[in-house]
């Protein structure tokens, strides 16, 4: 499971929600507990008890492994069907509707239904060992509705929350590649117009001053001033275009910096830490002749972002870009869960494009992560500073 802002919303309502049903639930023993027996107390307190603390964990909104999660679960129900076996009111059923609720960000529609279905069977033969058949006929088919109602509106709202914050990185990393775009445009432009000047006025420049110069030896006395002020001109109009031309090529720059602020600005999940030193030349004038090259270190922050908000369940990531001796690194880390093996992770179809991407271009990628440490990854792009 990975939250998001909203499903961690949904998990605070849910954890305080959960503890006041929890409490409704036990509340009618308590208020007869002069009429239960000693026994059957020690039985269904250290139940009840135990079934808040697992709800703590699981409706947290920690980040948990999915088995681990789900065996929680399991736990819970099995703490609703011991409390129902020892001691039932006929509200436990409401324990169940809130590990229903739990499942929904969890298991698929047919996994966690199938889930809910077992779990309400084992309640109908718990209560009718503890009452009798009758009973169970009558309690659980609502418990039943209410489970699969509490399970498919939170599955709804899951959904909805995930594809909010999906449209929101897209539209960052959108904005990011608009903006590439834009420079790059803006770059093919003026390179056009450079080279306009420089072969077409630039042509007709050096033929005049041939001509003049073919004029000057051919005339002498006061007819010859206006020719050499004409060529002095056309050599000042040469000088200047030359400068026009060489201003326009340096002006090729793609702000690789704007690029990336405008994709991690709007990231809603992880908060991106950007790092670009100011000790590194200003990564802020960085020329890439190659606006692929760009565009490569680019498509690398943002796949680094997206499985960040995917599958690490980080709340922070810090990117650090760095260029020196021919080449930028990126070196990002997270705050997430980590994983078990990291090569796995690496050949996931998104980071394994990526390294193929990058060691086209002569570069390499490089993932490392431990459970509990999160991920941390290294991309090493060979670029060329512009003149």
């Amino acid at each position: 499971m990975v939250t998001t802002v909203e499903t961690r919303e949904h998990h605070r309502l849910l954890r305080w929600g959960g503890l006041a049903a929890w409490l409704g639930v036990g509340l009618p023993i308590w208020l007869q507990i002069s009429t239960v027996t000693p026994a059957r107390l020690a039985g269904w307190l250290p139940a009840w008890l135990l079934f808040a603390a697992a709800f703590q964990v699981t409706a947290g909104g920690r980040e948990l492994p999915r088995k681990i999660a789900l065996a929680l679960l399991a736990f819970q129900a099995a703490c609703v069907i011991f409390i129902v076996g020892i001691l039932c009111n006929g509200y436990e059923g409401t324990l169940l509707v809130l590990v229903a609720m739990q499942l929904a960000s969890r298991l698929s529609r047919k996994a966690g239904l199938a889930w809910v279905g077992v779990q309400t069977v084992l309640l109908g033969i718990a209560i009718g060992i503890h009452w009798s058949p009758r009973p169970a006929f009558l309690l659980t088919p609502p418990y039943l509705g209410f489970q699969i109602l509490a399970f498919l509106v939170f599955a709804a709202l899951e959904r909805e929350a995930r594809g909010r914050e999906e449209l929101a990185r897209a539209n960052a990393e959108l904005r990011s590649a608009r903006e590439l775009l834009a420079q790059s445009s803006r770059a093919a432009e003026r390179l056009r117009i450079a080279r306009e000047l420089h072969d077409a006025v630039g042509h007709r420049l050096v033929a005049l001053s041939l001509n003049l110069e073919v004029a000057s030896h051919r005339v002498a006395g006061e007819a010859l001033e206006p020719i050499q002020v004409a060529q002095s001109l056309n050599r000042q109009v040469l000088t200047d275009i030359g400068e026009i031309v060489d201003t326009l090529g340096r002006a090729q720059r793609l702000d690789l910096r704007r690029a990336l602020e405008a994709m991690t600005e709007e990231i809603p999940r992880p908060r991106v830490h950007l790092r670009l030193p100011d000790d590194l030349n200003e990564l802020d004038d960085l020329t890439l002749e190659d606006a692929g090259v760009a565009h490569l270190l680019l498509r690398c922050c943002q796949e680094i972002v997206t499985n960040a908000a995917k599958h690490a369940g980080a709340e922070n990531l810090w990117l650090d870009i760095t260029q020196e001796n021919g080449a930028i690194e990126v070196r990002a880390r997270d705050d997430g869960h980590g994983a078990e093996i990291a090569e796995a992770v690496a050949a996931g179809r998104g980071l394994a494009g990526m390294r193929e991407r990058l060691e086209s271009a002569g570069g390499s990628l490089e993932v490392a992560t431990r459970p509990g440490m999160g991920f941390a990854v290294a991309a090493l792009v060979p670029v060329r500073r512009g003149v």
